[in-house]
Formats: structure tokens, sequence, C-alpha cells
């Protein structure tokens, strides 16, 4: 507390005890003077005089603002920490009871409040003889009392928004982030017009102020940063709460849970808020038989928020639980419907832990089944049940090493979303963020980026800026800047940003977050900060791309001994146990790059050759990891004076022909394509120009 704050707060105590005992117009300034005390090292400093107190706050309203703010600090001194609310009617029960702990206080200090009341319109004689009004003194506005002091100068009481700003950024953090000093503003508003409420009418009763002023707040400074979906979810629960007082109608209870989770899954970004609502849902409704049909349906979006969360197991969970239900309906279609959706998820929590190939099989199965009802044109349900599982088809065939083939499904799954829903769709937008994927793991960087940034425009018109897919979009462009050779570009979109807070991981997806964190320490990694990503991998779960990337920042440190460990550990866990053949690869590169760095010549050479075999048989020949372990053992050829090898090696990163997808094996500009152009021209053997990629306009 600076000098400035221990003297306003000693003047706050003084002005507190004055305004008590007196009426305002009898309490004169030497008054209140006298009662300041300002301790001096073991000694009470005892009174001051009027004109040093004239000196300090220059106006008598200053004088009761500040008796407020040490009135009301005693009042709520015994008050705890309260407790972080989960939904917005929770949040908006918070703040009521804030606004009702200070109608409490105007009911307690009701005489003293009156006085402030007066005192707080008075214009000092100074000031009114002044044509040109008084300079304020010079008050640290970032201090309670010098905030509270400056505010009263302006006529202002905003000595509860200390008390009520880290209740109301709580609140506001059940729909998304506040920005840098929005609670404090939001909280200063709140405690003027509190006062001014509670004091001009001290006989209304304090239940109905404080609901009053929080339903005024709510929609002034909650509802709208966050967006018109805050404003359809506070309604649903509204409803929702309706129902469970009032007991009696069960099925209204379940129809109002129904909107509240469509709201969360279809436009907010609260996917732990929406797990929860599943799960509440999905219990009402198992006792009904008739209520199957829905059941199925709500495990299956329970299912999908618990997917995004990162929790893996409930989440398969709730898609095995939505089959057993679909092959309990009545319909035969409708269970092969159902069914189908459950497969498709279930094949998609294979691909998210590390079984992409069995995934990418269990999806070419439900493809299968689903193309035959899909209409050639149209927008029919058929049809986008088929295209979603096209678009999961492409994802898996990427992860799974298949890259051409990724590439192959994700541009017909955008064309033809194209043809049917236009380009400026959000769920085209969609297919063509997994074509950026699909590109990104085929060695085309620039193409990738190229069509994230286009879809990133279209979702931005749609989706709200802190939600699960916008920030997906923020992770795979980082992703795509550290593959293209610009790790630092990868660090800047990764710092700061919604994805990396607590909030994030609390409320919408940790594994998303983690994900970010991993890419930012990997590429810190590649900037030459390895020792800060290590300690940032070191914070997340032991999963095997945070070992990796841990083994390969410890290369980087000069730590071959302690990467090679790691990297043994990774091999023994892989064995026998998944399909995750692009992670196998990864971790055989760094095994290479590990042995190599401690003189081990034959266990580099064994590892790559292991590496160069997934190549065609587990993994596309063309994969841009296949062809880094091609990369490194020309370049350890080349160190050894074995120059005849190089070339044969280095072939297939330099050919410029086209595989199946349109495009050669590296895009270009991809530091891959450059690093062999450059050992090629080392060797003698620099690569040709063919005619048709010199510009015909010079001859």
């Amino acid at each position: 507390m600076s000098a400035q704050e221990r003297r306003l707060a000693a003047i706050a105590a003084a002005s507190a005890d004055a305004f008590r005992r007196g009426d305002y117009h009898q309490v004169r300034a030497e008054d209140v003077a006298e009662r300041v005390r300002l301790p001096r090292g073991g000694d009470g400093d005892r009174g001051r005089s009027a004109v040093w107190l004239y000196n300090e706050v220059r106006s008598r309203r200053v004088l009761v603002a500040l008796a407020v703010k040490h009135a009301f600090d005693d009042f709520v001194s015994g008050d705890g920490a309260p407790e972080p609310p989960r939904s917005l009617l929770a949040a908006q029960g918070l703040v009521t009871a804030a606004l009702r702990r200070v109608a409490r206080f105007h009911q307690v200090e009701r005489f003293m409040l009156s006085q402030v009341r007066l005192g707080i319109g008075d214009i000092s004689t100074s000031e009114k003889r002044s044509p040109a009004g008084q300079s304020p003194p010079v008050w640290e506005v970032t201090e309670v009392y010098g905030a509270t002091a400056a505010a009263g100068w302006e006529g202002r009481v905003t000595a509860y928004a200390h008390y009520l700003a880290p209740r109301l950024e709580l609140a506001a953090l059940t729909v998304g982030v506040p920005s840098a000093g929005w609670a404090a503003a939001s909280a200063g508003r709140l405690s003027e017009l509190a006062f001014r409420a509670m004091a001009d009418d001290p006989e209304g009763p304090a239940d109905r102020q404080a609901a009053a002023l929080c339903a005024h707040w709510v929609a002034r400074d909650l509802l709208p940063p966050a967006g018109e979906w805050a404003e359809r979810l506070h309604t649903a629960e509204r409803t929702a709460e309706l129902t469970e007082r009032m007991g009696s109608n069960g099925r209204a209870r379940v129809r109002a849970l129904e909107v509240v989770l469509q709201v969360l899954l279809d436009s907010s970004p609260l996917l732990a808020r929406a797990a929860e609502v599943g799960g509440e849902l999905a219990d009402l409704l198992a006792s009904d038989p008739a209520d199957r049909q829905t059941l199925c349906d709500v495990t299956s979006r329970q299912g999908l928020a618990l997917l995004r969360l990162g929790d893996l197991e409930a989440a398969r969970a709730c898609f095995e639980r939505s089959l057993r239900v679909a092959g309990e309906l009545p319909a035969p279609a409708d269970a092969e419907s159902f069914g189908a959706r459950a497969r498709h998820n279930l094949a998609e929590v294979l691909v998210e832990t590390g079984h992409p190939g069995a995934g990418l099989r269990e999806l070419r199965k439900v493809g299968d089944q689903r193309a035959k009802s899909s209409p050639a044109t149209g927008v029919v349900p058929a049809w986008r049940r088929f295209t979603l599982t096209r678009q999961a088809t492409a994802r898996a065939a990427s992860r799974a090493g298949r890259v051409v083939t990724g590439v192959t499904l994700a541009e017909a799954t955008l064309t033809d979303r194209e043809q049917r829903l236009g380009a400026d769709n959000v769920n085209t937008a969609s297919a063509r963020v997994t074509l950026a994927e699909a590109l990104l793991a085929a060695g085309q960087p620039a193409q990738a980026r190229h069509h994230l940034t286009e879809a990133l425009r279209v979702r931005a018109r749609h989706l709200a800026p802190e939600g699960y897919w916008p920030q997906y979009d923020t992770v795979r462009l980082a992703e795509i800047e550290l593959v293209a050779g610009f790790p630092a570009q990868a660090v800047r979109l990764l710092t700061g940003v919604i994805v990396t807070t607590e909030w994030f991981a609390r409320q919408v997806s940790p594994r998303l977050g983690a994900e970010a964190t991993l890419i930012r320490s990997t590429a810190l990694t590649a900037s030459g900060e390895p020792s800060q990503a290590l300690t940032a991998l070191r914070a997340l779960p032991p999963e095997r791309a945070v070992l990796r990337a841990q083994a390969a920042a410890q290369l980087v440190l000069g730590d071959a001994t302690g990467a090679a460990r790691v990297l043994a550990a990774l091999a023994k866990a892989e064995r026998g146990t998944d399909d995750d053949f692009p992670g196998q690869a990864e971790r055989l590169l760094l095994t290479a790059r590990a042995a190599h760095a401690l003189g081990h010549g034959d266990e580099a050479d064994a590892a790559s050759a292991a590496l160069v075999a997934l190549g065609g048989e587990s993994l596309d020949a063309s994969h841009p990891l296949v062809l880094a372990g091609r990369l490194d053992l020309a370049l350890r050829r080349m160190s050894a004076g074995g120059v005849e090898e190089v070339a044969p090696l280095l072939a297939p990163l330099l050919d410029r022909r086209p595989l199946a997808h349109g495009r050669p094996a590296l895009g270009d500009g991809h530091p891959l394509l450059a690093e062999a152009r450059a050992a090629a021209t080392r060797v003698g053997e620099p690569p040709s120009s063919a005619p048709e990629d010199r510009l015909w306009e010079d001859g």
C-alpha cells in the first residue's frame, strides 16, 4: 500500500465514523480530520487539521465515497471466496447473492448511507466560485482507495466494485474469457447502480432489488460480449430450471434439457457443460422404453462432446451405449441408421486412441453402407451422413499414413459440398479444413495454408471465436507454419491465445489445449529453445506424441543418451499394440538420429532401414516421414564418403512427377525438398529443370 493509499484509508475510517454519528450538514471537516489516525512507527499519529484534509480530498463527495468503502469492507470482511459457477443460472445466482449482500449493507448502515446520498452530489463553494472548476488531486486509481476517491470526485460511488469484480469475472467465465479490465469496469458501473437504486429506495425489498440489478447486469454486460448463443442458452436454462421446480412433469424436464444440450453443442463453446447435460439427460431417458430413439441420439451427442474434450474412454462408452440402444429400436431403418452413426463415432475414437488403421477400415465399411442411400444431388439427411463419413475417412487415411488417399478423399468431399452447399457454407469450410490437414500430411504445406486460411474466413462468420473449431483452426495453422519451416511464426500463433488458457482446458477441450502446447513446444525446439520446450512438455500427460517431442528436444540439447532411453521405452510400448505407423516412423527417425549422435552407426542404419521399409507397406512411400528418413540416411552417407548411394536415396524427394492426388511428393517450398536439392548439388547431381518448369514468355 502506497503512502497516499494509507492516508486515504485512514480518512475513510474517520469519515465513516463521523457520518455514522452525525447528520451530513452538521459534520464539519474538522470533525473528520480530528478522527484521522495514521500509524507512525509504534505510536498512533492522532488527528489532522481541516486544511490537511482539504488538501487530500478537496471535496466532501470524496469524503462520503471513502466512508462507504470503509464501512462496506468491514461489513463483508468475513465473506469467503465464492465457488466458480458451472452454468449461466448459477452465475446469475452468484452475482445476485453478492448484490443481496450490498442490499443488506444498506439496511444495516441505513443512517450513514442517507448522509452519503446527500453528500455524493454536493458541490463545494470553491467549485461554484471557480469558472473553470477545480482540478482534482492525482490519485493512484490502480489502488483501491485511490480509485474510490477518484470516482467520488466525479460524484460516483464505486465502494462495492472491489467486492463485485471477482464475482463478476467468475460469472463471465461461464461463457467466455473476459477482456482485460472488463470485470473492473463492469463492477464500477454495477456498484454505482446498486448504490443509487438502494439509497433512493431504502424501503425496497432486498431480494427483489438484488435480482433486478443482476438481471440488468446480465443483459447489459454478460450476454452481449458472448453472442447470441448465450442469450439462447440463458433462456433454455431458465426453462429447464422452471421444469425442475415444478417437478411433476418429467417429460417437460426432458424436453427442456434437450434444448439446453442442443444450444450447448450447436452454438456454444462449452463442451464440458454439454457433456454434463448430456449425461443428466441420458439418465432421465433411460427409464422409458418409448424414449429409445432420443436416448440413442443423446448418447451420441454426449459422446461427441467427450471426444472433443479428450475423455476418450468415456466417449467410447457413450458410443457403445448408443450402438446397443440402436439395436433395440423397433424400426429396422432406424436401427440401421443409428447403428451406422454409432459405428462411425467408434471408428473416430479408434483413430484418436492410436489405431488409425483400424478406424480407417471401420469408416470405409460405414461409408459403403451410407453411400447406398445417398442421392447424387440434393441436400438430404442421407447425404449429410454420408459426407460426414467420407470426411472422417479422409482424416483417418491421413492419420494412418495413407496420405495420397487422404488428399483424394478430402478433395472429393470438398468438391461435392461446394456443388451442393456453395463455397461460403460453414460445412464446406469444414471440408476445406480437412483438405488442408490432408495436404499438410502429404507434404504440401503451402497449399494447406491456402485452404485453411480460406476456411478460417468462412468459419469466423458462423462460430464463436473462443469455441472448439476456431481454436482448432488456429492450432492447425500453427502446425502448417511449423512444417513449412517457420517455427517462430508457429510459436507466435500459439502465444497468448484462448486455446492455451486454463479456461479453455476447463470449459472447452483440455485435449486440444494440450495439442496446442505440444505443437508450440515442437516449434520452440525448432527455434533453438529446447529447454523451454522441455519444461512445457513435461507438464503434459506422457502420451506417445509428447514423448517423441521430448526426445527431439533432448537431441537438440545434446542429451542423445536421454533421448535414446525415451525412444527405447516407446519402441517397447508400440510392439503389437497399435497401428499408428506415422508415430512409429517418427520414432524410428528420432532413433536413427540419436544413435548417430552417440556414434552407433549400425543402429542408426538399422533404424533408417526400418523406416524406409515402412514406406509402401504400412505407409505411402511418399510420406514425408519416410522421405525425411531417406534424406537423413543420404546425409550420413555423404559424410562417410558413400557418394554413390546419395542419388538413389534422394530421388523420391526430388521427383516432381505428380502422384495419384495430382501433386509431387513434396510441395514447392517444403524444407525437405530444399535440403534434398542442396544435398544433390553438393554431390554433383543437381536436380534438372524440366522444360515445362521454365517461363514461356522468356523464350
